[in-house]
Order: structure tokens, then sequence, then C-alpha cells
């Protein structure tokens, strides 16, 4: 993935997912893995050892599942991620002694939680005397502004991704565009809003780790860093409207990034809001509505796309179900894993020239 700003210069990267090396319990290592810039050695995790990454999580080619961290240095890393998302983001326990190890190995580490290692005492006085970097993915910067409205004048195309409700996709469409638009030749800038997408950009704001006062400005600031240069600016999606648990920082990114244009995702199988019981998710027109409603009193974006997770269900299902949803919402519809983004990144390069943009 090319980005403008990366944090992190590229390096030789081991993942630690120790008995969670899966696509729904290692998010940031299957994130890194598909779409990041660092050169993969290893993924450690004993339950897994001796298979390759494709044949666990379905890609990653041939990165080896090693058992341990001594088995990993044989490939002179320079940094290690945990490349795990706790419920809660605390750092496990288990986690702590393999961290001191990487660290008296000489390795950088990165983590995506929201207990910080650089507020570690052992943690960071072992990084410190071993001169290694500490990176916190989800501290946020001591720098934090008030959204005000500014992207209302971009000279970019901005679109936003939006979802049905949270970890269905968001993330993964946002970046399957960014790829397929910028082999056709569209400039394109993905913002990363969460731990995973910062992790694979080397920059961003984690959305859900700023005080709610700044969450918005700060998604407004990354956006108008990159504004002219791009022709396109993807915005990655975070949570969902309707979920109570995370709907301020869904409103926060919608506010902040102003967009053109929305691309909803919806998984297909997922019947309510996630952890939420008896409640079920709407029709793809009721989950739309609100979106566009918070958004007018600034531009009113277009829905130009929707994208489906089909997971779990067959082709024929998938087709029929994305049919239906072209039919419901009368714009184009795919599952950009399963079927490709050709679709969406069509739609909001005709939206753009339609607007004039």
């Amino acid at each position: 993935m090319t980005v403008s700003k990366q944090a992190i210069p590229p390096k030789r990267l081991i993942h630690l997912a120790e008995g969670k090396f899966s696509l729904r319990n290692s998010k940031m290592t299957t994130g890194v893995l598909r779409y990041g810039y660092h050169t993969n050695l290893a993924v450690i995790d004993s339950t897994q050892a001796g298979k390759t990454a494709e044949q666990v999580i379905g890609f990653g080619g041939a990165v080896p599942v090693v058992a341990s961290l001594k088995e990993a240095l044989a490939f002179k890393p320079e940094a290690m991620l945990i490349g795990i998302t706790p419920a809660g983001g605390q750092l496990p326990d288990y986690m702590r002694a393999a961290i001191l190890e990487a660290i008296d190995a000489g390795l950088d580490v990165y983590a995506g939680l929201h207990d910080f290692m650089e507020e570690d005492p052992e943690i960071s006085a072992a990084a410190k005397a071993k001169g290694v970097k500490l990176w916190d993915i989800r501290r946020p910067g001591k720098k934090l502004p008030v959204g005000g409205g500014l992207a209302r004048w971009s000279k970019s195309y901005i679109s936003l991704m939006v979802g049905s409700d949270c970890a269905i996709g968001k993330m993964t469409v946002a970046l399957e565009v960014d790829r397929c638009a910028k082999k056709q030749g569209i400039k394109t800038e993905f913002i990363a809003t969460g731990q995973c997408g910062i992790a694979i950009a080397g920059w961003g704001s984690p959305i859900d780790a700023i005080p709610g006062d700044f969450m918005a400005g700060c998604v407004e600031r990354d956006v108008m860093s990159v504004d002219g240069n791009a022709d396109m600016i993807l915005v990655e999606g975070q949570g969902s409207l309707l979920h109570p648990g995370f709907s301020s920082v869904t409103l926060a990114l919608l506010h902040g990034s102003i967009p053109h244009s929305i691309i909803l995702n919806h998984q297909l199988t997922r019947k309510e809001i996630s952890n939420i019981k008896d409640v079920p998710i709407p029709s793809l027109t009721q989950v739309i509505q609100p979106y566009l409603d918070l958004a007018s009193p600034f531009r009113r974006p277009h829905l130009v796309g929707v994208s489906l997770n089909t997971s779990g269900t067959s082709e024929e299902e998938a087709r029929a179900a994305i049919a239906a949803a072209e039919r419901e919402l009368g714009v184009p519809a795919t599952d950009p894993i399963r079927f490709g983004p050709d679709k969406l990144v069509a739609a909001l390069a005709d939206h753009k020239k339609r607007i004039g943009m």
C-alpha cells in the first residue's frame, strides 16, 4: 500500500498472536498481512505452528506460523506487532513476558491496545534501556483540535464508509477500493481511524481513544492534511449509528469528514446489532437514512454503493443478496473480497464526475 506520510518506516516484522491467529481474533495481524507495507516474516501461535498464514486465514502466502518468539527471531526481525484485538483493549498477562523478551532482543514493539506500553513502568524502562521504540497505536496525540466543518471546502472528493453494525468490513472495503483505484491511476488517500487501519497505513487517529470533544476535529485534521493531494479521500468507518456502544464515534467521523458520498457496509448473516439482545438490524433503506439526515446540515452525501460481507453464505446466496440490495437502494452492490471492488470504484468515479470534482 502506498501512503503519503508513514509515521513508521517499513520494518522486518513478526506478529504475536499466540492462541488467537484467526480472521476474527487477530485483526491487527490479518489486516497488516493483507494490506500493510512491512515485510512480514512470521506469526507466533503455538496452536497453529507448522502451517503458513495462507493455510490458517486464506491469505498471507508462505509466511510461516511458529511456536515461539525464539523461533521467530531466527528470521532477523526489527519489530514485533501485537496482533490481537482483545475486548476492552487490555494487555493479556501472558503477553507481557513476550513483549519484554522482544525488547530484550532489540525489537521495536507495536500494539493497538488501550493499555499503553509506555505507561507500564517495567516495559517502558526496558525499552529505554535497550533503545527500542514502543508504538502505542491507540495513544492520541497531545494536540487535539475541535471540529470546525472545514471539510465542506475540500478540494478533493471525500467518501466515508458506514455500516449497519460494527466489525463488518468498513476498513476492508476502503482498502480494497483504495488498492483498485490506484491500479486504475486514480490518486487516493486512505484515512485510518482505528488501530488496525493505523497499523496498516502507518498514520492516522485512533478515534475511539480520543475525548469526545475532539474526535471530529481529529478526523477533519487528517482529511484536510491530504486535501488537494488526492483525487479521492477514503475515510475508514467505525461502529454504527445504530449501535449504542459506538454511535458517538460514528457520528464524529460523519461530521469530521463531511463526505461527498457514502458506501454502506452490511454483513449478510448479521441479523441483530452485535452484543445487543433482541435488537434486529432494520432494512438497508432504514439503516442509511440516519447517516444522510445527520450529515445534511453541512453537505448531504450521496449513497453511491453497498458493500456486502457475504462470508458464510454460498455464491448463489451472495449473488442473490447483492441483486436484492441493488434493487432496494438503486445503487451498485458487491462483496469486494469475493467479487472485487470494481463496481464501487466506478460508482465513486461517476459520482465525482457528476458533481464536477
